[in-house]
């Protein structure tokens, strides 16, 4: 996951949720998760206004805000 897409948004959601559910939390899960929203969220100017194109849920929204 290199650039901010539809696809790769909806594979973030499912990392962080994944990662909530555990009992032991798995820290290469989490280190992922880090990764992409420092290396490539962060860096993306246009982040919000992508989110807006992608029409997604308002529960979708709450983790990627």
């Amino acid at each position: 996951m290199k650039r901010v897409t539809r696809k790769n948004l909806l594979k973030l959601i499912d990392m962080m949720k994944k990662y909530e559910e555990q009992k032991e939390k798995d820290k290469q899960l989490l280190r992922q998760i880090n990764e992409f929203i420092e290396n490539v969220i962060n860096k993306d100017k246009s982040y919000y206004s992508k989110l807006s194109e992608y029409n997604l849920t308002n529960e979708q929204l709450k983790y990627l805000l």
